[in-house]
């Protein structure tokens, strides 16, 4: 009788130790999803940003063709 209670003991050890370890294991995900999801907003708003430097780069360009065949 006491060995079955040692064992019981010991197993409810084990799932309370690895529900703890499973806690942590989900709050370090929710972290990690939370630090891509910052990083998938910061990518986008760098994007936009390269798109209108690349229309004004565009623009620049155009502009100076038509400079060069104005003074030609």
């Amino acid at each position: 009788m006491l060995w079955l209670l040692i064992d019981c003991g010991l197993i409810l050890l084990t799932f309370v130790a690895l529900g703890a370890l499973a806690y942590r294991l989900f709050g370090r995900v929710r972290l990690v999803n939370a630090e891509v999801a910052q990083l998938q907003n910061r990518l986008s708003g760098l994007a936009e940003e390269t798109a209108a430097l690349t229309a004004r780069l565009d623009a620049a360009e155009v502009t100076a063709k038509l400079s060069e065949r104005v003074s030609a």
